[in-house]
């Protein structure tokens, strides 16, 4: 889906890069917008203020797709390329890093995670 050339370090997350997507492939900030690491899928979720945060929702691109199909049998997901990718991406980054910090990840076994090896999705 996205091609593995022209990314910067500060998109990976992890040792993977970082993937972006949504369901509004004119105005992606209309639709749902979603980030994936090898960790998993990602939705940005914007407060009412303003802020935003990032939840997870998936563990792999199937149970993704089962997920936006069920709040709409018409969705489909597009890449989020550019400024605007990189925005989002930028975002979770920030984001990632306050998880980073939290007490319940400084237990995980590192090791295991970095075992895991990152595929491209077909999206």
């Amino acid at each position: 889906m996205v091609d593995s050339g022209g990314h910067s370090e500060r998109e990976e997350f992890r040792g993977a890069r970082i993937q972006v997507v949504g369901t509004n492939q004119d105005v992606p900030e209309e639709g749902r917008i979603f980030v994936w690491t090898k960790m998993g899928w990602f939705e940005r979720l914007e407060g009412e203020s303003g802020n935003v945060a990032f939840t997870p929702v998936a563990d792999s691109e199937e149970d993704l797709r089962e997920l936006i199909l069920r709040d709409n049998a018409q969705a489909q997901l597009y890449e989020i390329g550019g400024n605007e990718g990189k925005e989002f991406s930028k975002e979770f980054l920030q984001q990632s890093r306050s998880y980073a910090d939290s007490p319940e990840d400084s237990n995980e076994d590192s090791s295991v995670e970095d075992n895991q090896e990152y595929h491209q999705h077909g999206l």
